[in-house]
């Protein structure tokens, strides 16, 4: 009875392992995968960003042409008299002419704005896919608990009929029955806190994917195992070519040197050109040889900058603008640097914590409880000492799955400097510290 009894109980705890061992053969209705490409369609940020992208596309197609020609009409309220006949009306036409190179310089200009928005829209991505990948991890990480605890639930039921058991045969007090039950009760409520902690998270989701607040999303049982795919010392590098948020400083150096080169045109004159044409009527009086023609006049008229103080304070004013977007990139570049190295501190961390929960940590506790309960059978071992090592039992299961999830999480932070992918998200973490028939049964001893 008592090898059935501990062998039910061997049987309880690998399923309190922090990685799933065995997986429903029923797939998760929806996977990271499916989640990003719907990020992608439904995420509000994201089609923000598309927007303005839009916006700045319009800008550039309105940027860099001539301006409207102006027709000009004029009706004279008392005829002018004149030798070929009294003047009557004025019709005229004119063109601006910007100073030569002025109008490309004005579309490039625009095609600045439309680069930086569109480096904005990669980097909403990335942050958008941080965002989902956070959120995807944090759910699992509550669906692996929920099951370790209910796991751990299960333990403790058995554990207290154990308890149970030599109470009524009088080799246990009430006291370890009620200490049972009392860690039973903290452990539910534990239960209660992990099942309600599913809906903000899940709202959470459904908001980065801009679908409705309540959708239900059925919780992942497992982290998936995501595990860096590249050097450290090549993220940096990859960062560098691929990073949104420095294509844009970019884009604003140039912006400023192009904006510069329109703010030297300034100094030239614009010219406008136009025609004109009085209309007239007949001679009143003799037969002049041009009586009531119409006169055509041609124009060319252009401004004066003689006021240079205000065009060499435009000039500076893009000096100064080089200057501040330079040091914005490198300010930018220095905050990439930091923000990696924190990353990859985060990920050595978290497999620190892997290594030492899942490899040392939690086989010893496994033995810890089966050695505890054997020996509470056998009278050796108190209530406490039992408790004790289910506590640990709990505690070390549930950090080996927080070290998993905070790995996954240091990568999706990394992934986002980067600008590429750096680890294979759907691969399910497996791996398991010890199988069931690996941990020996401990047998009580014989009084």
């Amino acid at each position: 009875m008592k090898r059935y009894i501990c062998t039910c109980l061997l049987c309880l705890i690998p399923a309190m392992l922090p990685c799933s061992a065995v997986f429903s053969a029923e797939e998760e209705d929806k996977t990271l995968s499916a989640y990003l490409e719907q990020a992608l369609i439904g995420n509000d940020a994201l089609l923000a960003a598309r927007a303005q992208f839009r916006a700045a596309s319009a800008k550039v197609r309105q940027a860099g042409v001539l301006p409207d020609p102006k027709l000009e009409i004029q009706y004279y309220l008392q005829p002018v008299e004149t030798r070929t006949g009294p003047q009557q009306a004025a019709l005229g036409i004119g063109q601006g002419l910007p100073w030569f190179g002025k109008l490309p310089l004005m579309r490039k200009l625009s095609s600045h704005d439309e680069a930086i928005a569109g480096a904005k829209i990669a980097a909403v991505e990335l942050d958008m896919a941080r965002q989902v990948k956070t959120a995807y991890i944090e759910y699992c990480f509550l669906g692996r608990s929920q099951q370790v605890v209910a796991d751990n639930l299960e333990l403790l039921r058995y554990l207290e009929g154990v308890a149970r058991s030599r109470y009524t045969g009088g080799k246990a007090t009430y006291f370890d029955v009620l200490k049972i039950q009392a860690e039973l009760a903290r452990t539910q409520d534990k239960a209660r806190t992990l099942k309600d902690q599913a809906s903000p998270l899940r709202i959470r989701i459904n908001n980065l994917l801009g679908t409705e607040a309540e959708q239900r999303r059925a919780v992942p049982k497992h982290l998936p195992k995501v595990v860096l795919k590249k050097k450290e010392h090549a993220i940096y590098t990859l960062a560098l070519e691929n990073a949104p948020l420095l294509q844009a400083a970019q884009e604003r150096i140039a912006k400023a040197r192009t904006g510069k080169e329109l703010a030297k045109k300034d100094f030239y004159p614009d010219f406008k050109v136009s025609m004109k044409t009085i209309l007239t009527g007949s001679a009143e009086y003799g037969d002049p040889p041009d009586s009531g023609s119409d006169p055509l006049i041609a124009g060319v008229s252009m401004n004066l900058p003689i006021f240079r103080d205000r065009r060499r304070a435009k000039v500076a004013e893009q000096n100064a603008d080089i200057k501040a977007a330079r040091s914005l990139k490198e300010e930018q570049k220095r905050g990439l640097k930091n923000r990696i190295e924190q990353g990859l501190y985060a990920y050595r961390d978290a497999e620190r914590r892997v290594a030492l929960y899942r490899d040392e940590l939690l086989p010893n506790a496994q033995q810890q409880i089966e050695v505890a309960v054997s020996g509470f059978q056998s009278g050796k071992n108190s209530i406490l000492e039992m408790i004790d090592a289910e506590q640990s039992l709990l505690t070390f299961s549930l950090a080996v799955s927080r070290a998993l999830a905070d790995r996954a999480l240091a990568v999706a932070g990394l992934e986002a400097q980067a600008g590429v992918v750096l680890a294979t998200w759907e691969e399910p973490d497996v791996a398991e510290p010890n199988d069931a028939e690996d941990i020996k049964e401990v047998e009580p001893e014989k009084k």
